[in-house]
């Protein structure tokens, strides 16, 4: 990124993404494009692969890590939490701040400080739904479908112990009062034999207790959201959820 600074030029700092990655996040395409703020004043044209941004900031806006100068972490988590679509922007919010600390009410203060900005509606929309135990921006995303589909808010990360203690499974959704479960499924962790072997045993398990676990795809966001909501809703009118 000290590269990416040196050809963008005089006044340059890191933004976006390579802001957010900087700061620590955890989640980030192995082939995101490295950003670079500069004046509003100052060139905006793209460079050898590197995104130039132009923006007003202010004097509390930038900061430095590991010598390198880069937008604060409330400056990221605002330009981040304003980009569409409203899903990414959430698992970038969540990410950032489960790994910087920052809290809500100082996003909240930020944005209310600079309101006359594009996309600041969708940050003041995402900001209460926030959740920094989410463990990835595909969780985010079903989470806000969930919550857009008005469905009651879930818990992330609901922790399912057995008769010893032994915590057998991990959430990544769900509704403890109707012991309704839903999981995110992804290629990276559940696409093996191996993987759906090891799921099926856990979900029975789970079931034993009572537990209905719901597994969700990419492909079934993407394509057919509504269905999504509408199991989950029936699951839980099932148990007794009445809206």
């Amino acid at each position: 990124m000290r590269c990416a600074l040196q050809r963008a030029g005089p006044g340059a700092v890191i933004s976006g993404v390579s802001a957010a990655i900087l700061h620590g996040i955890a989640w980030y395409d192995d082939d995101f494009e490295v950003e670079v703020c500069r004046p509003a004043t100052g060139q905006g044209r793209n460079r050898g692969g590197i995104k130039v941004v132009r923006a007003d900031l202010g004097p509390g806006d930038v900061t430095t890590v590991d010598g390198i100068p880069v937008l604060s972490v409330v400056r990221t988590a605002y330009d981040l939490g304003r980009r569409p679509p409203e899903w990414r922007a959430l698992g970038h919010l969540d990410d950032l701040m489960k790994a910087t600390g920052l809290e809500s009410s100082d996003l909240w203060a930020y944005v209310v400080a600079h309101p006359a900005k594009r996309g600041v509606c969708q940050i003041r929309g995402l900001i209460p739904h926030i959740d920094t135990n989410a463990e990835s921006p595909p969780e985010s995303w079903l989470r806000l479908l969930m919550i857009r589909g008005d469905l009651p808010k879930p818990e992330a990360q609901i922790a399912l112990h057995d008769r010893s203690g032994h915590e057998f499974a991990r959430l990544d959704l769900g509704y403890r009062k109707y012991r309704i479960g839903v999981d995110y499924d992804g290629e990276e962790f559940h696409s093996t034999e191996q993987q759906r072997a090891h799921d099926e045993a856990r979900d029975a398990k789970a079931g034993a207790m009572g537990w209905v676990i719901i597994r969700v795809r990419s492909e079934q966001i993407r394509n057919d959201p509504r269905d999504v909501v509408d199991e989950i809703r029936k699951h839980l009118w099932d148990r007794g959820y009445r809206e």
